[in-house]
């Protein structure tokens, strides 16, 4: 029997936006689980996620708490060169660096956006160090700001990375690299890899990392999302004592657009502690778009606390993800309706 011309529409409009919503929701729910969720068929489900893995080079990992891991609080480090160092030399200096979570190469204010943790904080002032050495006869400037708890998105981590923590036994550590590859990976695959003959063990050891607070979500993450505008800016400013009312008034606009695109503009938000008050990465449409919501709107919104606004445009992964992630605007609605009141 034929599906309903509803059922039809839905699975061309309305499908691919829901299941992109539901695996960054839970990268690990089942293709059975999406389709009860979604009252689709499993058929459909499979072939519709399959090609939108294709399309925007879906990346299945992990948010992960750094803290939760036994690291150090992550700095974010912007490097504005006098002299352009060569592509070939900042990726034989950044990608096997295991304590260089992210690395984007800029047009703008900042030619380089690093994000760096490690165990310490003695560590990552070390690390800090080598970078300065290492990059000095390009006469860098470095600017760096430790991220606060208050984030919406999130950055990602290095599988070797985790490999140094402290926190974790060898099997913990393991499981945690397979699923921060890929989150979506069988159970039955986790077992082989890691030589573990009872998969109930592993599922122990993924219901204890979720208890400690290790692993925030399940979640997923696009490669090659549907805006191509990549932007990232910090702001500095004289926070006044209606702070908090100029937030709300941002996450208000943020919102303001909500329409069903594959990636939001503002894919991370951060209060940050030291060169820079926060940070934002954004991906646009266009050059307009980025124009009518990008800085201008952060010095409007901001401009009765004097915002220093540093920009630059993305445009060259060196290391790591991409942040760009797949949920709609819930976190920023949360946010207006839990503040609401308080304004």
């Amino acid at each position: 029997m034929p599906a309903k011309s509803e059922t039809q529409e839905y699975v061309r409009e309305g499908l691919p936006y829901d299941i992109l919503k539901a695996v960054y929701k839970d990268s690990r729910a089942s293709l059975r689980e999406l389709g009860r969720s979604l009252n689709i068929s499993y058929h459909n489900i499979a072939s519709t996620l399959e090609e939108l893995g294709s399309r925007y080079k879906l990346e299945y990992t992990l948010e992960i708490d750094e803290k939760a891991l036994g690291f150090a609080e992550g700095r974010l480090i912007t490097i504005k060169f006098e002299k352009s160092p060569s592509i070939d030399f900042l990726k034989e200096r950044l990608a096997k660096d295991i304590f260089v979570q992210d690395a984007y190469l800029g047009e703008g204010d900042f030619n380089l956006l690093l994000y760096v943790v490690a165990t310490t904080a003695k560590e990552i002032k070390s690390e800090i160090w080598k970078l300065r050495t290492d990059f000095a006869e390009y006469k860098p400037i470095f600017k760096s700001a430790t991220l606060d708890e208050n984030a919406i998105g999130f950055l990602p981590l290095k599988s070797e990375l985790i490999n140094e923590s402290p926190m974790l036994s060898n099997s913990e550590k393991k499981v945690l690299m397979l699923l921060n590859d890929n989150s979506r990976i069988r159970l039955k695959d986790i077992c082989i890899k890691c030589r573990i003959k009872n998969p109930m063990h592993v599922v122990y050891i993924i219901r204890k990392l979720k208890e400690k607070g290790i692993i925030r979500k399940f979640t997923a993450l696009t490669q090659n999302p549907d805006k191509r505008v990549f932007a990232a800016s910090s702001v500095s400013l004289i926070p006044t004592k209606e702070h908090g009312k100029f937030f709300l008034n941002f996450a208000r606009a943020i919102i303001s657009e909500d329409t069903k695109e594959i990636t939001n503009d503002y894919c991370f938000i951060a209060d940050t502690i030291g060169a820079y008050d926060g940070f934002y990465i954004c991906t646009f449409t266009d050059g307009e778009q980025m124009a009518k919501r990008g800085p201008d709107l952060l010095q409007l919104l901001w401009a009765a606390e004097n915002p220093q606004i540093e920009k630059t445009v993305l445009t060259y992964r060196i290391t790591g993800k991409w942040p760009f992630h797949l949920e709609e605007y819930t976190n920023y609605k949360a946010l207006v309706e839990k503040n609401a009141s308080k304004t």
